[in-house]
């Protein structure tokens, strides 16, 4: 009977919905299951033959902390999904400027520091009188601002908002009416994609937001385009999910998560168990 271990967090100890019926999967193939905060006691994970990171999800208030978690991961005798080497490439969105480097078709972003004359010359180098600015380190749309040249104050609210360097890009239009679209991946191979979309006059697409989620199809040409992102991965991903707004001109890269992503599972009713499949393989 293999060992598995869900990585969960502190303030959220137990299973996601998801979880419910991944966890539910790798019990009906003879795995014991548990869950286990990483900002709890290590020993769970260093017992475990598979170690499956899935909600961590506080791992931004604690960064530092939750590198040297990921670090020490390293040392476990057991499997740990992803690599703890690619999850630290994910936790810090600076990743994105190494997949735009890769060729990844990112919208025009900037790097900036947590002050207001920094944002401003961000916009100024991207010609930009609206924008928005995510921190490097979050998660769920924490500490994204939208802000405008012309509202100083809007500017303020950004840098009280970001903890670290933020990242500057052009507000997408699109994610508003057509929304966000979300391709999961388990072993390198598509398994499932739904459409998020924001509440009236909202561009955050997350539930805790009041956005909404369905599933969704893919065309064999949106399916191709997040094939290729993924493949501008450093290395492989167990499971990941791409993320692209399906804009007029071409799909743009919004997020690529394999550091405790929501993969929708409930979603499809196949999908929890290609998950655990993806897994113990």
């Amino acid at each position: 009977m293999k060992n598995v271990v869900f990585a969960t967090c502190h303030s959220m100890p137990g299973y996601q919905p998801d979880d419910v019926l991944t966890v539910a999967a790798l019990e009906a193939r003879g795995c014991m299951v548990t869950p286990a905060a990483w900002n709890g006691s290590f020993a769970p994970f260093e017992c475990a033959d598979l170690v499956v990171v899935r909600s961590t999800w506080d791992y931004f208030e604690e960064s530092a902390a939750f590198d040297r978690w990921l670090e020490r991961l390293k040392t476990v005798p057991g499997v740990v999904c992803n690599a703890p080497s690619l999850m630290l490439w994910n936790s810090n969105k600076k990743y994105l400027l190494d997949l735009a480097e890769r060729g990844a078709p990112l919208p025009p972003t900037r790097l900036s520091q947590p002050n207001a004359s920094s944002l401003a010359a961000a916009m100024d180098e991207m010609a930009l009188q609206e924008a928005v600015v995510k921190p490097v380190v979050g998660a769920g749309a924490r500490g994204l601002t939208v802000m405008r040249r012309d509202d100083p104050a809007s500017l303020d609210r950004a840098v009280a908002a970001l903890r670290h360097e933020g990242l500057v890009q052009p507000l997408i239009p699109e994610i508003r009416t057509l929304g966000e679209t979300s391709c999961t991946f388990f072993g390198g191979e598509f398994s499932h994609a739904v459409v998020k979309k924001p509440a009236v006059d909202s561009i955050l697409v997350q539930a805790e937001h009041g956005g909404r989620t369905e599933p969704v199809s893919l065309m064999p040409g949106q399916l191709a385009i997040a094939h290729a992102m993924l493949d501008l991965l450093p290395e492989p991903a167990i499971y990941a999910r791409v993320d692209i707004v399906l804009t007029e001109a071409a799909p743009l890269l919004m997020e690529i998560e394999v550091l405790e992503p929501d993969l929708f599972v409930t979603h499809d009713a196949a999908a929890a168990d290609r998950f655990a499949s993806a897994l113990l393989a």
